[in-house]
């Protein structure tokens, strides 16, 4: 951006050029001793300055004239400025005073002339004012585009945002969908197997062709069930993932101390790790309803809890039970001596990787 110093750098240049071509306008008066190179020079420029309206802005404009012997002409000590006329009638009598005039004012003019000019802008003029105007104008345009630039690129990013989630909530519809599709098929398959087994039980005769297409139809069933497993690991994921995009985090470290003051009142018999009540926030409502129903069995009879497995990791068994609750769910727990047991993960299918890692971090 143009700064003051080179403004007045700009405006001392084209004021040189411009005296240079209006000191001298009279070659007539000057050639025949009429009127001085100097008061020729002190008439233009004084003019020049009034009519200008810069000056009367704030513009000022030091000028000095001097002759190539460095005589000055401008200015001088007396700022009045002979008028044609007088001069005309103080020289019509004298002829030798006005050849005196010419043949000095042709050695002048032809030495040639030296023209200084330092320009400068006054502090608090209108010029100056009017700058610091134009600065402040031209910033508030900056500041606005930009302000502007990132509201729009905020908006596109929210309209993204929205697309991407509403991509997700139709894969989410279409995989319930497919959910309640494959339950109702598996619901199917246990009856044809129930009506084939009780059929089984009535014949005596071709009990082979029979038992065969209870095999089929096991088979099926536990096809179905798979599938059924990974939908609902497939909508656990898309609801995480709708929840995080959506812009509606959980405040993780204030609802889990939540949890733990709320467990501390209701399960007495249980304790929780950080790790577990931090699993058990990031699962979706109806995870954390079927997780809780297993926690409540823990605290009040643990033969009603079905273990999944035992733990085992690189050195071997670890003191660390599973159990799984809506099928992806995973809980890991331990008893300790007292017969108090310990939540020490909560998880799915999905973190299952790294809850086993953290299982065997603590067992080491």
């Amino acid at each position: 951006m143009v700064t003051l110093s080179a403004l007045e750098g700009y405006l001392q240049k084209r004021e040189i050029n411009t005296l240079q071509n209006m000191i001298i306008q009279d070659l007539n008066a000057i050639s025949d001793g009429r009127r001085s190179v100097k008061e020729e020079i002190q008439r233009n420029i004084s003019e020049y300055l009034k009519r200008d309206l810069r000056f009367r802005l704030g513009l000022v404009v030091n000028i000095i004239v001097k002759t190539a012997d460095d005589r000055i002409l401008y200015p001088t000590q007396s700022t009045k400025v002979v008028s044609e006329e007088n001069t005309s009638s103080a020289l019509t009598g004298d002829s030798v005073r006005r050849r005196e005039v010419a043949s000095e004012n042709f050695k002048i003019l032809s030495d040639g002339l030296m023209l200084t000019v330092k320009a400068q802008i006054r502090h608090n003029s209108w010029i100056s004012n009017s700058i610091l105007v134009f600065y402040i104008l031209v910033a508030l345009m900056v500041i606005r585009l930009s302000v502007r630039k990132r509201i729009k690129a905020a908006e596109e990013e929210e309209k993204e945002r929205k697309r991407f989630v509403q991509r997700l909530a139709d894969q989410l519809g279409e995989a319930e969908e497919s959910l309640k599709a494959a339950k109702t098929k598996e619901a199917d398959y246990l009856e044809r197997i129930d009506a084939l087994r009780r059929d089984k039980d009535g014949l005596t005769t071709d009990i082979d062709a029979l038992l065969e297409e209870i095999e089929k139809q096991e088979t099926g069933l536990g096809e179905q069930k798979h599938l059924r497993e990974e939908l609902e690991n497939q909508i656990v994921q898309l609801r995480t993932e709708i929840d995080r995009t959506s812009g509606k985090p959980k405040k993780k470290r204030k609802t889990s101390e939540s949890a733990r003051k709320r467990f501390a009142v209701l399960y007495k018999n249980v304790a929780f790790t950080d790790r577990a009540l931090d699993g058990f926030i990031d699962l979706t409502d109806e995870f954390q309803l079927k997780a809780e129903q297993v926690i409540r069995n823990l605290n009040d009879d643990e033969s009603a809890v079905p273990v999944k497995r035992k733990v085992f990791g690189k050195g071997g068994k670890m003191n660390i039970l599973e159990v799984a609750f809506s099928y992806s769910g995973r809980i890991y727990y331990q008893k300790d001596s007292q017969a108090i047991k310990t939540i020490v993960a909560v998880g799915t299918k999905n973190t299952q990787e790294k809850d086993l890692a953290y299982l065997e971090s603590i067992a080491s």
